[in-house]
């Protein structure tokens, strides 16, 4: 009974989530903490092969009832962290929902997936809330960040069964297979939903699957400086000794 209490609260948390506290200045943390290692979570419940068809969530989510098999196309997000510490589970949203960095100048919010430029109501509406589950339905023990390339903002295609459902936006999908995607931008919101853009517009420096470059400016600039100036020293230092000899 324990466990099953842990698991529903930890459901109500990914769907009943306080909204109102997301904004563009809330920061996400410090993600190497937090990240699961990607085996953890065993590679069959992932697929790099994307489903023909896939429609929306919004699509789905009003007539589907539980125990129904759906597929549907849908983007990691919904509030700050969309991810659950120490269990499989994590938030999605609607592609039909637009995140802040499509709606505005590039940077002007450092987590554009928490959706606070969209209304509290169309948030809930058009999120799920995605478990892992291992043979008995429990959550897998681990975060599903950074499994199968998981992150924020990356749209993914679920293949899964309606586990829990109700009238205020509480909708829980048990995942058979995720294929993940790329991510979008201002160009083409759809970006990254489509077969062969898995790595659109993914930062190659997201070592921790948290949404955000590891390296900032400084960091790449120190590294290639670091890096120059000894090959060049080296190089030139071996040159002019050989040139005066």
């Amino acid at each position: 009974m324990t466990s099953l209490i842990r698991i529903g609260l930890l459901t109500a948390l990914c769907t009943a989530f306080p909204l109102g506290l997301a904004s563009c200045g809330d920061s996400v943390g410090d993600g190497n903490a937090r990240v699961a290692r990607a085996a953890a979570i065993p590679t069959a419940y992932f697929t790099r092969n994307r489903p023909e068809t896939a429609r929306n969530l919004i699509e789905i989510k009003p007539t589907a009832a539980v125990g129904d098999d759906i597929v549907f196309l849908a983007r990691v997000g919904g509030r700050v962290d969309p991810f659950v510490d120490g269990v499989a589970i994590f938030q999605v949203t609607d592609p039909s929902l637009q995140s802040c960095e499509l709606m505005g100048k590039e940077d002007h919010c450092p987590v554009p997936w928490d959706y606070c430029c969209e209304e509290i109501a169309a948030v809930t509406a058009g999120s799920a809330t995605i478990r892992i589950v291992d043979e008995t339905g429990e959550p897998l023990p681990a975060r599903a960040q950074g499994a199968g390339g998981l992150a924020p903002a990356r749209f993914l295609v679920v293949n899964g069964t309606v586990r829990d459902k109700n009238d205020q936006g509480l909708f829980v999908v048990d995942a058979r297979r995720i294929w993940v995607g790329g991510r979008p931008d201002r160009d083409d919101p759809m970006k990254g939903s489509r077969a062969g853009e898995e790595k659109a517009n993914v930062d190659p420096h997201d070592h921790d699957f948290d949404g955000i470059p590891d390296h900032g400016p400084d960091h790449h600039h120190d590294h290639d400086h670091s890096h120059d100036h000894s090959h060049d020293h080296d190089h030139d230092h071996s040159h002019d000794h050989d040139h005066d000899h």
